[in-house]
């Protein structure tokens, strides 16, 4: 083989792993692109007012979200068969009780009954307040496409951020200073 075609085969051979490369990076770009604009929830609704709604509870009062304007909370939309969320239940649990009487946290369930809800928060000891949003109507509300989901709320009533995956500590308490939370 003569060493032009050498050099165009090396050449040819170079250019097209540039352009797979290329074309790989853009489609991890776009994925990625995509990713950020669903875990952030629905960037639009952050400062804007919490829609507000109502759902059972497991002692089965009704509560809603206009009840606890003048309080910061904290929305966590969850399942019990999402990892990540039972994970960080016990962070948000030690955060209620913490915060007793200044934060509401609100554990917004997604899909699942009341009696599976209860056997599984009262299995765990878990303290703070469980809704059961059975049709997830106000998960739909709040555009709620990934598990867990946490909505943090000023005491005004408005969204000041929503995290999406399994929180940690250093993440909730940056969360938490957004809503007045010190």
């Amino acid at each position: 083989m003569s060493l032009t075609k050498k050099l165009f085969l090396v050449l040819g051979s170079g250019i097209a792993v540039i352009l797979i490369c290329a074309l790989v990076g853009v489609g991890v770009f776009a994925l990625l692109t995509r990713l950020s604009d669903s875990a952030g929830g629905d960037s639009a609704m952050v400062d804007s007012a919490a829609p507000d709604f109502s759902l059972p509870s497991l002692n089965g009062h009704e509560l809603s979200l206009g009840q606890l304007r003048g309080k910061p909370v904290l929305i966590n939309f969850w399942a019990t068969w999402c990892g990540p969320c039972v994970a960080e239940m016990p962070l948000l649990d030690a955060t209620a009780q913490q915060y007793l009487g200044d934060l509401v946290v609100l554990g917004v369930n997604q899909g699942e009954s009341a009696a599976k809800v209860n056997n599984f928060v009262q299995l765990r000891g878990f303290s703070y307040p469980f809704l059961i949003d059975a049709a997830q109507n106000v998960g739909d509300l709040y555009k709620v496409s990934a598990y867990p989901t946490s909505v943090f709320i000023d005491a005004d009533g408005v969204i000041r951020s929503i995290y999406v995956g399994e929180i940690s500590p250093a993440e909730l308490e940056a969360n938490l200073r957004l809503i007045g939370i010190e």
